[in-house]
């Protein structure tokens, strides 16, 4: 049995979505997640479609976009004392590695819940050239000369 699972023997959606992702991510993080889509932690994953009616993907998507807009460094810690030694691991986020994961979250978005797809706005600026000016700041019509 795993130990993500040993204390209750019950794989649960907090489980399978701290599996997803291949950083080390706060428990605080996941738990945001699944409480910001009303999903109680401990429901298990198998009965999670039928009881709460959405893609699991979704949760998955959540995480992705809260590890997108994160720090980009998170640094490795290191204790010691008289032999005993324990390190954890840091990671680096690339812009590459963002956009990965930022389509890879836009991808489950587009296709379970199109109005969350974040990170793709476009601005598009059309000019038609320089406009005469009719009137001055306070509205008084300006004197036109004709030549």
């Amino acid at each position: 049995m795993d130990k993500c699972c040993a204390k209750s023997g019950v794989y649960t959606v907090e489980d399978w979505l701290f599996g997803c992702v291949n950083f080390a991510v706060p428990r605080e993080a996941v738990l945001s997640v699944l409480w910001g889509r009303r999903v109680p932690s401990e429901i298990p994953y198998q009965r999670f479609q039928e009881d709460m009616g959405f893609d699991a993907r979704l949760l998955k998507a959540d995480l992705l976009k809260w590890i997108v807009l994160g720090v980009s460094k998170v640094n490795n810690t290191s204790d010691s004392d008289n032999g005993w030694s324990h390190s954890g691991g840091g990671y680096t986020l690339s812009k590459d590695d963002k956009k990965l994961l930022l389509d890879e979250a836009n991808a489950i978005y587009a296709e379970l819940e199109p109005e969350s797809v974040f990170g793709k706005t476009k601005v598009r600026m059309r000019s038609f050239g320089i406009m005469p000016a009719y009137r001055d700041f306070d509205g008084s019509p300006l004197c036109r000369e004709v030549h």
